[in-house]
């Protein structure tokens, strides 16, 4: 995939809190480029909550790499980032996933106004 072309926008099922970029420029935010022995295949980058990496698959398991640590994960990730990247096929561009927003629901805020007493000068 080119380095400089853009992302486009594709949603995950409702219920994913991953957020996938497919593409050579969003793994070497998190790690460094592999040989071509190394069992590690580079997607992108992948974060959900907290946790953010370079998007990996090692054999048939998606993990997560920062630098030359390595996290497996779930079995329920493996199956949303499975369903993520399988939309990818060969494509040109890289492709960015994102979570359906959730609705905020808005603050309530009370204002208290204080009574002023005057004071003698």
């Amino acid at each position: 995939m080119s380095p400089t072309k853009l992302s486009s926008d594709v949603q995950l099922k409702s219920k994913s809190r991953w957020s996938v970029r497919l593409g050579s420029l969003e793994w070497a935010k998190h790690t460094h480029e592999r040989s071509a022995e190394d069992p590690l295949q580079l997607f992108g980058s992948a974060r959900h909550g907290m946790q953010i990496g370079a998007l990996a698959k090692l054999g048939d398991e998606f993990v997560l790499v920062v630098g030359d640590h390595v996290t497996a994960l779930s079995h329920v990730d493996n199956k949303d980032l499975a369903a993520a990247t399988a939309h990818a096929g060969s494509a040109d561009r890289p492709i960015v996933f994102q979570p359906m927003p959730v609705r905020a629901t808005t603050s309530v805020v009370v204002v208290i106004k204080r009574r002023r007493v005057p004071t003698p000068h």
